[in-house]
């Protein structure tokens, strides 16, 4: 039995076969259902219509359909539907949903992350088996930061709309989608890897399509298949960048030492978020070290917790540096004072 289910942004329903399955991996239509009808109730409705959609305390439709399953009552569950659906289509055509986006100074991070499990689920989701056939312990190990973890990297930046991200190594995608949504900033992308690529290209375009079907808006969206230490329009977009990614959590030293040559080009201020320090333990500046790059870097700690990476269910570090010139420039200055009260006391 095949049903349809309208959206906030378009005309058109969209279409799923009504099957269950054992497997809980496997995409569960029913699920996705009352989950979009969830979200769209708490997040894009005024509470009136909410609480005839989903409500805590009054059920509503999502509660009746839960029933009708419960008790296989097929009929009731297809009329509760349609009666959302009439819903939706009043809403999308009276404008309600439109004022309601209109009012947001963000979106809500529950409906960004459905919306990016919707994206995720029908492209990646279907090839993830794939993303397993690297060699382990090198520069293309595969591992996804999860939604959680980068919105609060996202706050902790201050990334928004007139801001450019990067995601260096960005795999099939997920962060560069999730920038450019939950922000609405500038962002970038690029991953070496042939699979992942080919992924995140394919992600890009369900995004894409998903972000028109809930009719909210999204920031730029740029995706490079190359390696970042080669790729131009990479370089270019780095000069501008305010903040960067870079999951190198397994990166070799090599790598991570091309990649502050690259920093050089970041502009005063710009942020790197990184797995692993770019800056030393204790590092200190001195005549010996002054040109490198690490001298401009200025890093702070932090903590991420459980659940937030793909690769482990522990906690861990992760690592915030900020270019910040003055370090050196105190340094230079503290030299130049010294030289000058050595050449008094020569005299």
């Amino acid at each position: 039995m095949h049903v349809g289910l309208h959206y906030p942004g378009i005309g058109s329903q969209e279409k799923f076969q009504l099957v269950s399955h054992s497997d809980p991996d496997e995409f569960d239509p029913i699920a996705e259902i009352l989950t979009t009808m969830e979200k769209l109730s708490d997040h894009l409705c005024p509470p009136d219509i909410s609480d005839q959609i989903h409500s805590e305390t009054c059920g509503g439709i999502v509660y009746r359909m839960r029933r009708a399953l419960k008790h296989g009552d097929t009929q009731k569950f297809l009329d509760n539907l349609k009666t959302y659906n009439s819903i939706v289509r009043q809403c999308r055509k009276d404008g309600t949903f439109k004022r309601r986006i209109a009012g947001m100074l963000q979106i809500p991070f529950p409906l960004v992350e459905h919306i990016l499990q919707q994206s995720y689920a029908r492209t990646v989701a279907l090839e993830v088996e794939g993303l397993k056939d690297y060699q382990a312990f090198s520069n293309e190990v595969y591992g996804e930061l999860l939604p959680k973890f980068t919105s609060k990297i996202f706050r902790e930046t201050n990334l928004g709309p007139d801001k450019v991200f990067i995601d260096l190594g960005s795999g099939t995608g997920n962060v560069v989608l999730h920038a450019a949504l939950e922000t609405g900033c500038e962002s970038w992308g690029c991953e070496k890897m042939s699979k992942p690529a080919l992924l995140a290209f394919r992600q890009r375009d369900e995004f894409l399509a998903r972000c028109r079907m809930w009719g909210v808006s999204h920031g730029p969206v740029h995706l490079e298949h190359d390696t970042f230490l080669e790729n131009r329009n990479i370089a270019e977009a780095m000069k501008r960048a305010d903040v960067l990614l870079v999951n190198n959590f397994a990166f070799e030293p090599d790598l991570n030492q091309k990649l502050l040559d690259m920093f050089l080009d970041l502009k005063e201020g710009a942020i790197i978020v990184s797995l692993k320090p770019f800056v030393p333990k204790d590092h200190v500046i001195t005549e010996r070290n002054k040109e490198s790059p690490v001298g401009r870097l200025r890093m702070v700690e932090r903590e991420y917790f459980s659940r937030e990476v793909s690769w482990t269910d522990s906690a861990g570090k992760y690592y915030i540096q900020t270019v910040d010139g003055s370090m050196l420039r105190e340094y230079e200055e503290r030299e130049r004072r010294e030289s000058e009260r050595a050449r008094k006391s020569e005299k």
